[in-house]
């Protein structure tokens, strides 16, 4: 048996899907760009 989704359906779940990604890209920027400032200071 096949269920077919509805084209609503499909359109939010692309939705939901491309805002995952943007979250996980973001996360991701934020590790690398703030992950120096946490690491204890052995430069000085």
């Amino acid at each position: 048996m096949t269920s077919t989704k509805s084209a609503f359906r499909r359109v939010m779940d692309a939705i939901i899907t491309g805002r995952e990604q943007q979250a996980r890209r973001y996360i991701a920027r934020y590790a690398r760009e703030h992950e120096p400032m946490n690491r204890p200071l052995t430069k000085r």
